[in-house]
């Protein structure tokens, strides 16, 4: 049986609705080893990424914790599944654990509005994959100062920069189409 981590993070462009996703599944005995030992290669290498379109920062947020536990469960069919830790620096996926008892006994309606959440399909997903695989939800602090990063910082921090660089990368693809149909016009 393996223990693993699961290091997920977002970047968001909130006024085009887009987003990227990204994750990263290490065998947890990674995180024993020196934070200055790992290289960038050994994380951009296994990085995954997804493009979202039309989400907002929570959504975005839960749709990638989502994507990525799909994504650990089906590969790693036919393996033992170990202890899983689940690293976000999303207080919306920390909490989700934790608000599960108030959002079911209300059926993911606000008290508020008496509607229904609009994330409720995700929350009843996150809940289902959270019974199926048993995880552990683990705060990470983004953005630190590269002076006090532990091996965990160090791996996030890495993912963090590469989500960030593929959003710039897909808004100044997403400029030069909108300009190329703007003169096509």
């Amino acid at each position: 049986m393996h223990d693993f981590a699961l290091f997920t993070d977002v970047s968001l462009n909130p006024q085009l609705k887009l987003g990227v996703g990204a994750y990263l599944v290490v065998p947890a005995a990674l995180l024993e080893v020196s934070p200055h030992s790992i290289e960038i290669s050994q994380i951009t290498d296994q990085l995954v990424i997804q493009r979202f379109e039309g989400t907002s920062s929570t959504t975005l947020e839960v749709q990638t914790v989502l994507w990525s536990l799909e994504g650990y469960r089906s590969g790693l069919k036919g393996s033992k599944l170990g202890k899983l830790q689940v690293y976000s620096d999303s207080q919306c996926v920390v909490n989700l654990l934790r608000r599960r008892p108030g959002l079911e006994a209300k059926g993911f309606v606000s008290k508020r509005t008496g509607h229904q959440l609009k994330n409720a399909c995700l929350y009843r997903r996150f809940y289902k994959f959270y019974d199926e695989l048993g995880f552990e939800i683990i705060k990470v602090a983004g953005h630190t100062c590269s002076c006090s990063h532990n091996t965990v910082n160090r791996i996030f921090s890495l993912v963090d920069k590469n989500v960030r660089k593929i959003l710039n990368l897909w808004m100044r693809e997403f400029e030069v189409d909108s300009k190329e149909k703007y003169f096509d016009n």
